[in-house]
């Protein structure tokens, strides 16, 4: 049976009565076509838990009433963050969605010198907000409850000094394969790779400066997003983390 699964900004504590987003409300009401006193669930993206609740419908007024709180176990035990060089549009928007459903803790994004278009600071906010809601979605459909962070960086230097992971990986056709490159205990990981067009010699190099390894994912020239989605599968191979 499906399980409806709805965003929230608001705090979520059992027993109280929240008011819907006119967004939510719409996707209940006339997407999902629930009725008064139907169940779903809702989280608010920074627990691992799921909040059963009840949906309350008045005119055009839409409220959930709290009922329970489920502890879930669908975050990774490994944390784990991919730094993209910035691609077009749905390229992007694919990295997103499917990194999320992998696990992804954090998407650091940056102005490759590959990039087609740059990002530009006006146009920072708007698009900060739709990969947000890129992550949330997905969140949504795969079960998990905390949103993965997600940063924008003016170029490669600015991510590279901002990187999480203590196991640090590029990835690059002159490395090792990742399979076989990766120690059991790491506790986090940072992939990093570029936009089409891959990254230049320059920013290969400067990767290096600052500890990242070279590692492969085989002969065979991969588009952007399945890169970074296979890159990702692979380290969460672990037991327990995919």
């Amino acid at each position: 049976m499906r399980k409806n699964r709805v965003f929230t900004d608001a705090g979520l504590v059992v027993g109280d009565i929240i008011t819907l987003d006119k967004t939510r409300a719409h996707y209940l009401k006339n997407v999902l076509r629930l009725k008064p006193g139907a169940a779903f669930f809702l989280f608010n993206g920074g627990e691992a838990i799921d909040y059963e609740a009840r949906l309350i419908i008045e005119g055009k007024r839409l409220t959930a009433e709290i009922l329970t709180a489920r502890p879930l176990a669908t975050e990774s035990a490994l944390t784990s963050e991919i730094i993209q060089g910035l691609g077009r549009a749905d390229h992007m928007d694919w990295t997103i969605q499917k990194t999320t459903e992998l696990g992804v803790n954090r998407i650091s994004i940056f102005n490759a010198a590959r990039t087609q278009s740059p990002l530009k600071a006006t146009q920072l906010e708007k698009k900060l907000v739709h990969w947000r809601a890129v992550a949330i979605s997905a969140c949504e459909q795969c079960g998990r409850a905390i949103v993965p962070e997600i940063e924008f960086h003016a170029g490669l230097e600015a991510a590279l000094a901002a990187a999480v992971g203590a196991c640090k990986l590029i990835l690059d056709f002159a490395g090792k394969p990742l399979a076989s490159s990766l120690e059991p205990s790491r506790p986090s990981v940072s992939i990093l790779l570029g936009p089409e067009g891959g990254l230049t010699d320059a920013e290969i190099g400067l990767a290096h400066k600052t500890e990242f390894q070279a590692v492969s994912l085989g002969p065979r020239v991969l588009r952007m997003e399945t890169a970074a989605t296979a890159a990702l599968a692979i380290v969460q191979s672990s037991p327990g983390n995919i």
